[in-house]
């Protein structure tokens, strides 16, 4: 019998779809074509293998003979031999009338391109007509052709979309050569089809010629020579040429042929190579590629050593392909959480896990955990290998230098490790889990392994912390994550997948000990606003374990609630979380104190429907609640409230204020240290400042600092930093310059000491004092840049930013000395005013320096 020969493979596999009468050939096709064939021949190929003929499955090795023979006999042939001999026929008889010419070549390169682009459209995640063209890919491939290159790479790691973003390329090439605006040649196809060039034994550009209709004899070259007289490319593009798909020698075998057409076309104008392939491909083997030539167009993003030039989405194509995805959905999901799905393939993830209803705008920050869970389920832990994918997982993350942020593992130190389980390996790196980087240089062995993006390692590195604890979340995890990631940025998100995973071994109860986590208040606060969206999220889900329903249904431990609660975390994201206690069956105490919260965030947003929906709930709550509040948040939000909306105080509100402060409770839990009275006596501070009494404020932070707490300024302790922050204000009212500076240098001290520990509110409130403090002494050498960085940080801060517009608008002389910025910022205020609907008295009160 006749063995394998690959050109007459190709024409077999169309001559299959042309006898199953299908067009454009499909997935689902293959069943019907599998039925149709046992119908047919009364013999048997599966689904499955014909998924792996027409390039819809993986497959590393040829079809068998008998395969072939019985897709011979369904096309009318006696077998696998007779189509053999009937195409050679054929072949001798055209080859007799006809010569090659560039029309015969482009439409048989056009035949094998289609077909590419038809099965990879079929692949894709997201279906191919809703995906969009990636600029980056088009005009990176416009600067190649603009030039005199021959040969350019586009690289990135798997799932950067760089086969989709090619597809659209060549697509639009097509429609160009159908246009009559250029005539190309292109001849696509992915590293399966390169497969056969291997498996038939032939030269890879015999095989080629093979594949477009020709043999070695035709003078196929002088077509080209002549045709580019006239106008014209040859395109040779291969998608996925990674070394990961074949054995060592088939790579390094493909790739010597490879670049021996390059060598030979290495002068001619008409020819182009363009490859995609892993970055890691890439970092390994461009030694190989002799990239010095001039004729190599290599430009990478960024930094050179990631070898990256197919990024992520931006925010504008995240919301491109969600609308194209799903029109009729209005896109308002916030920017930060977007970017979450820049990575195309957490996209498809999502896309996959709601086909029928796709929207961003209810994504949290807990979906990407659950996306990337998903993507490990499936691809490690299901399937041939996963007990040894997980031993050499542990392996590897035993091997690395996760104290000094350091988590490549050098290929020598982990090399016996990857020969025990060497199938496991190769299998993360096919699927793009793992990637193996050779920097080495002359002097020096410099292989290494690493997670292929920061979300598996950090996935890897909590299971491997799990695991030695015996997947327990304990105050023994906690302090083992705290001297491993003491100077680590890692340390937060590997913490959450800790608490992800906790949360859903039922082991909820263990929550309360996140106190012994050291972290920063900015680190503090992307835990406790991941915790509320998983909570959030969790609570609503219809497959909701009887454990978790009843963790719902009992009250929030103190621990656990005054966690959650500080005024430095305020912010919209904030109130999501906020939001999540009350999925807890919550005493009418702890509610109280959410609603107060919600409050003061609705407050500091200018959102007076929001406000004014807090002091309903609060009004709904029994009396009895507020009976152990040393200040009652009802009566201050509604002052606040009124304030605001009539420019009138409530005397009464500062009548009781005075009376805590002359006399405050010395008996019972009303001055408990906790979380959640820090802001309650931050509220009754904020509500003082509507009186525009100075004084009172002093004495009312004397008064909390003699019978509640005293500490000094630090980053780490929000409560002081925003009391000091009011007395500062006071300071500035009363003309006290050199109390106020006094202050300020010990922010400024504080603040440059570790800026990134700041909260945004923190950084508001620093930035405020700072113009002060300047407007203070009359230095306005850098107000202008000052005011911008405070506008900025603050936000939706609108009540921040309405009190300093309008400090600015009250010191006239700046008119004099920056008169255009003088007029902007009266021109913001105004808005500000206009736009909220307040009166201008609200926010430059005449100040009564007196008691």
């Amino acid at each position: 019998m006749t063995s394998f020969l690959p050109q007459y493979y190709e024409l077999l596999k169309r001559a299959v779809v042309t006898t199953s009468g299908i067009s454009n050939i499909t997935p689902h096709d293959c069943r019907i074509i599998a039925a149709d064939i046992l119908r047919q021949t009364k013999q048997s190929v599966s689904e499955t293998t014909l998924k792996r003929i027409f390039g819809f499955a993986y497959s590393k090795f040829k079809p068998s003979i008998f395969t072939i023979d019985v897709m011979a006999k369904y096309c009318g042939y006696k077998g696998w031999e007779d189509f053999c001999q009937n195409q050679e026929i054929k072949l001798t008889k055209t080859s007799e009338h006809t010569t090659p010419d560039w029309n015969s070549l482009k439409l048989n390169a056009e035949k094998i391109t289609n077909f590419t682009l038809q099965v990879l459209r079929n692949k894709s995640g997201i279906p191919y007509g809703q995906t969009i063209p990636r600029r980056a890919v088009s005009d990176y491939l416009d600067d190649f052709l603009a030039g005199d290159y021959t040969a350019t790479v586009l690289a990135a790691p798997a799932g950067h979309g760089k086969t989709i973003g090619l597809s659209h390329w060549i697509q639009e090439h097509l429609l160009n050569n159908g246009a009559g605006n250029n005539n190309d040649i292109i001849l696509f196809f992915s590293t399966s089809a390169l497969m056969n060039a291997f498996l038939s034994g032939q030269d890879l550009n015999h095989w080629l010629l093979a594949l477009l209709g020709y043999t070695a004899d035709d003078d196929v070259a002088s077509i080209f020579d002549q045709q580019q007289e006239k106008g014209g490319n040859f395109y040779l593009i291969i998608d996925a040429f990674d070394e990961h798909v074949y054995k060592h020698e088939q790579y390094r075998l493909l790739l010597a042929q490879l670049l021996d057409i390059l060598a030979l076309h290495r002068y001619s104008p008409w020819f182009k190579l363009i490859l995609t392939m892993r970055s890691f491909t890439w970092i390994n083997n461009r030694h190989e590629f002799n990239t010095a030539d001039d004729k190599w167009f290599i430009r990478f993003i960024g930094d050179e050593n990631s070898c990256i030039n197919v990024p992520v989405f931006d925010a504008n194509e995240v919301r491109q392909l969600a609308l194209k995805i799903n029109p009729a959905q209005h896109y308002n999901a916030p920017a930060d959480l977007a970017l979450q799905f820049s990575h195309p393939l957490y996209f498809q993830f999502y896309y996959k896990q709601n086909p029928t209803n796709f929207t961003l705008n209810n994504i949290s920050r807990v979906c990407l955990y659950d996306l990337v869970s998903v993507f490990i389920l499936n691809k490690i832990y299901m399937g041939q290998n996963s007990a040894e994918k997980l031993l050499l997982l542990h392996g590897l993350a035993a091997q690395m230098d996760i104290s000094n942020g350091n988590f490549s593992v050098s290929r020598a130190k982990v090399n016996g490790l990857i020969k025990q389980y060497n199938q496991a390996y190769q299998d993360m790196l096919s699927v793009g889990f793992l990637r193996e980087i050779n920097q080495s240089t002359g002097l020096h062995y410099n292989a290494y392994v690493q997670f292929a993006n920061i979300h598996f390692q950090n996935h890897t590195i909590a299971k491997y912390l799990l695991y030695n604890n015996n997947s327990i979340f304990d105050e023994s995890l906690i302090e083992q994550i705290n001297r491993l990631f003491e100077t680590n940025g890692q340390k937060v998100a590997v913490l959450q997948w800790c608490v992800l995973y906790a949360f859903k071994a039922g082991q909820q109860q263990n929550f309360e000990l996140l106190i012994h986590a050291k972290l920063n208040l900015t680190e503090k606060a992307d835990v406790i606003n991941f915790m509320g969206d998983m909570f959030t999220e969790q609570s609503a889900a219809e497959d909701q374990s009887d454990s978790l329903a009843a963790y719902f249904k009992q009250d929030c431990s103190p621990e656990l609630f005054n966690y959650f609660f500080g005024f430095e975390f305020i912010n919209f994201k904030y109130r999501r979380t906020l939001y999540s206690l009350l999925k807890f069956n919550l005493s009418n105490r702890k509610r109280a104190f959410i609603y107060t919260a919600l409050g003061m965030t609705a407050t500091l947003r200018l959102d007076m429907p929001d406000l004014k929906d807090c002091i309903y709930k609060l009004r709904s709550l029994p009396a009895e609640s507020f009976n152990k509040f040393a200040i009652n948040p009802l009566k201050c939000l509604e002052a606040i409230h009124t304030y605001i909306t009539t420019s009138e105080l409530k005397k009464d509100v500062g009548v009781e204020l005075t009376r805590f402060y002359f006399n405050p409770p010395k008996e019972g839990n009303y001055l408990a240290n906790t979380a959640s009275h820090d802001m309650l006596f931050l509220l009754g501070a904020y509500t003082l400042i509507l009186f525009q009494k100075p004084l009172k404020n002093l004495r009312y932070i004397n008064a909390l600092e003699h019978n509640y707490r005293h500490s000094a300024l630090s980053e780490n302790y929000a409560y002081e930093y925003f009391i000091e922050a009011v007395k500062a204000d006071s300071y500035y009212k009363l003309n006290k310059t050199e109390q106020l500076l006094s202050i300020y240098q010990r922010y400024k001290q504080v603040y440059k000491r570790c800026p990134e520990n700041f909260t945004d509110y923190m950084k508001t409130v620093f930035l405020a004092l700072q113009l002060k403090a300047n407007l203070r002494i009359r230095d306005y050498r850098h107000l202008i840049e000052d005011t911008r960085a405070f506008l900025d940080a603050a936000k939706d801060h609108e009540v921040s930013k309405g009190l300093m517009l309008g400090m600015i608008v009250k010191t006239t002389e700046l008119n004099e000395i920056y008169p255009q910025f003088y007029k902007q910022c009266q021109y913001e205020y105004a808005k500000m005013l206009r736009e909220n609907g307040l009166l201008k008295e609200t926010f430059t009160p005449e100040m009564v320096v007196s008691d």
